[in-house]
């Protein structure tokens, strides 16, 4: 082989080198993004979980809230009305001592 001919073959090996090493850096660089992505996924899916949970209980309490403000305008009802009897009963009892 001539020296021109293993000058050539030195700069072409040099230039698989170094195409190697770029390629393993971009490789090492992709595989980084790669890690990275899979975990900012994974707490994203989390916090999405999370806020359907939240919404689920949120949804629930506010049935339950609706329960409740029903019950309490029943009770309110029911004690206006023994409240009114009350009234009336001690009306006819002061009526009563008076006469």
């Amino acid at each position: 082989m001539s020296k021109f001919g293993i000058v050539i073959f030195l700069l072409l090996l040099g230039a698989s080198t170094a195409q190697a090493k770029d390629l393993s850096a971009q490789q090492a660089g992709f595989n980084n993004a790669l890690k990275k992505f899979e975990r900012a996924e994974e707490i994203y899916k989390a916090d999405a979980q999370t806020v359907i949970d939240t919404e689920k209980a949120i949804e629930k309490k506010k049935a339950q809230l609706a329960d409740e403000q029903k019950k309490a305008e029943l009770s309110k009802k029911t004690y206006l009305e023994a409240k009114e009897k009350l009234e009336q009963a001690q009306g006819m009892l002061d009526r009563a001592w008076k006469e």
